[in-house]
């Protein structure tokens, strides 16, 4: 009788304590030091009103690890007349002119990669946003 059913309390104990595992994850401060890494900085300086200093400490909270977000290495720049049929006219972009060399880099696209290196006249630029 005991090997018989000795499976099913193996399975039963198990999901039992996947189930209390992931209820410990997820009611805990277990899950934000998982998915997050926090550091504490201390800010010393004066208040403006006073010479007394002040000092205060913050969390300094990182979401993605270095480097998560790749950046755009080498940009594909199109014709006007493409550029116009692809993106909408009301759409953002960070615009760059550099000795009459002009680029315009578009918002939403920057919002998922932060960072274009790129050369504008003649100049290695770092677009931004």
């Amino acid at each position: 009788m005991i090997s018989k059913y000795s499976s099913y309390i193996v399975i039963a104990v198990v999901v039992a304590f996947g189930v209390f595992l992931v209820w410990q994850i997820t009611n805990s401060s277990l899950l934000t030091r998982i998915l997050n890494r926090t550091e504490t900085i201390t800010v010393t300086g004066t208040n403006g009103s006073s010479s007394s200093v002040m000092s205060r400490e913050f969390d300094l909270v990182t979401l993605l690890p270095f480097d998560a977000i790749r950046s755009i290495e080498d940009p594909i720049h199109l014709e006007r007349a493409r550029a116009d049929e692809l993106y909408k006219p009301d759409e953002l972009v960070l615009g760059v002119e550099i000795d009459g060399d002009a680029r315009a880099y578009s918002v939403p696209l920057l919002s998922r990669h932060e960072v274009v290196n790129d050369v504008v006249g003649g100049q290695p630029v770092a677009v931004t946003w």
